[in-house]
């Protein structure tokens, strides 16, 4: 055996020891699993929280930005300025260019939400646009909007994954090719297998990224993701390790455990149009029936924080709501007696196996509620017939699904939801709240609109899916808490 022979043993030795990121560029890649596939890449075409995993941060990026702590800070736009909190003008960065060499330019922000606010573009969350009377390029750096009415909520609008910022050329090739400032730009997608983002050398924040590769591995089931992340295959799994791991894993000195809070309630959607769900004392009984404690430690092993209101415990006008309407089987049953069901009533409960929680707790919840009369078949579909059927038509008596987007209580006054939950009530609180500026008349409107939420009971509130990422040891810069739907790896690196 010859030297060269002898040392090309040892470094093929050595890699595999140090596994698959080492490998590379002296650990300058990373392999992310995540449990769900895109079902395309354009933020502004679809609110699903997969997309904005890849997307969000990572390859497109917004005027202000949702920081770590959940802080508003400005991003493509370095600074902004209001006299009268109507007219917002916003200084962008200089010298920022897109993925495809061109520099960002007022023009293009302004194209950007002109397109948001347009009917025929089927931005998936128009109305939080409806405040916008006008957008005015000053020079290719300075831009004003000039709204109708004061909107508290404009500025985390500007942050949120549907007003991410892309040349107008790449416009009708997003869906599979998105185009943006970020630190990442796509390299390839392999449908059904893997999405790779490369590093952006033009990035406009020195020093970032800190990685020059990043592929993102499909795997839903749990299992195969343990089994993945233990062979080595994979550097990391976000949301993709099942609770009953973590504790072994948290033992495991090859792995790092990160558990923190996210913005993405879990919830037992109702079809407000459908009987018995019109009926508010067959929802309330629902709500009764259902023992959350329980249903955390069934379906997620004791990790997530119960529920009691759309409200999430990172937002600032959290109130602790997960009482207002206890487990209480007995009133559970006289409220369906009093409705007209005291034998109780079938339904159907429509899960998508993907993302395994929801089959878990329907699972919990099937059981539970057998107890009320309530008696529930499970129906597991794919991703793609939940969005048509459920999301789109609203062809469903129970539903089970995460809701990661912050400060989404807009759903909530949204009467076409797929809840289709109508209450002129917290419609009207709901349109205050977005026009008041105070911070302290703004919160109390918030904990009238809780307190709203748990009374009319529109869904089953159940608990805030934790956040589970499991990575090899050394890899740093991840965030614990997740105060936006979005997986920033600008500055996550492997130790040295």
């Amino acid at each position: 055996m010859t030297r060269r022979t002898v040392l090309a043993l040892l470094a093929a030795a050595l890699v595999a020891a140090l596994g698959p990121a080492a490998a590379h560029g002296q650990g300058s890649t990373l392999v992310v699993q995540v449990a769900t596939e895109p079902p395309g890449l354009d933020l502004t075409a679809s609110p699903a929280s997969a997309i904005a995993a890849v997307v969000h941060y990572n390859v497109q990026e917004c005027l202000v930005k949702i920081d770590r702590h959940g802080d508003l800070v400005p991003w493509l736009a370095e600074r902004w300025h209001t006299a009268d909190n109507k007219n917002y003008t916003f200084f962008l960065k200089k010298g920022v260019r897109f993925h495809n060499g061109r520099e960002l330019k007022a023009s293009d922000v302004k194209y950007v939400f002109d397109r948001a606010m347009n009917p025929e573009s089927k931005h998936p969350h128009p109305k939080h646009y409806a405040s916008i009377g006008d957008i005015i390029v000053k020079d290719d750096h300075t831009v004003t909007f000039a709204l109708t009415e004061p909107d508290a909520a404009f500025l985390l609008t500007l942050a949120r994954q549907g007003s991410v910022v892309y040349p107008r050329e790449a416009v009708e090739t997003m869906k599979s090719e998105p185009i943006g400032t970020g630190p990442f730009r796509l390299q390839e997608w392999v449908r059904g297998d893997r999405i790779v983002l490369v590093r952006n050398p033009e990035y406009h924040v020195k020093g970032l990224p800190k990685l020059d590769r990043v592929t993102y591995r499909f795997i839903p089931d749990p299992n195969a993701a343990l089994a993945a992340l233990k062979a080595g295959d994979i550097d990391a799994a976000m949301f993709g390790i099942g609770p009953e791991h973590v504790a072994d894993l948290q033992k495991d000195t090859r792995f790092q455990v990160v558990v923190g809070e996210t913005t993405n309630d879990v919830i037992l959607a109702m079809n407000n149009s459908r009987k018995p769900f019109t009926d508010v004392r067959v929802r309330r009984a629902i709500t009764h029936a259902i023992d959350k404690g329980e249903v955390v430690k069934g379906a997620m092993f004791g990790f997530g924080r119960v529920l009691g209101s759309n409200v999430d415990p990172l937002n600032p006008y959290f109130v602790d709501m997960s009482r207002a309407v206890p487990f209480d089987l007995a009133k559970a049953k006289r409220l369906l007696a009093d409705a007209g069901y005291p034998n109780g009533f079938e339904a159907v409960l429509r899960v998508a196996p993907q993302y395994y929680y929801t089959v878990r707790t329907g699972e919990v919840l099937v059981n539970q509620l057998a107890r009320a009369g309530i008696r529930v078949k499970i129906e597991q579909i794919e991703w793609g017939q939940w969005i048509a059927r459920v999301y789109r038509q609203a062809d469903y008596d129970l539903t089970i699904i995460g809701h990661a987007e912050a400060w989404d209580a807009g759903n909530y006054a949204n009467p076409k939801y797929y809840f289709r939950y109508d209450s002129p009530k917290f419609q009207a609180l709901h349109r205050t709240s977005e026009v008041t500026l105070d911070d302290k008349a703004r919160r109390d409107l918030y904990v009238k609109m809780q307190k709203l939420m748990a009374e009319d009971a529109p869904v089953v509130w159940l608990y805030v899916h934790p956040r589970l990422a499991v990575t090899r040891k050394g890899l740093q810069g991840l965030w614990k808490d997740l105060p936006t739907p979005a997986f920033d790896l600008s500055e996550v690196a492997w130790a040295k």
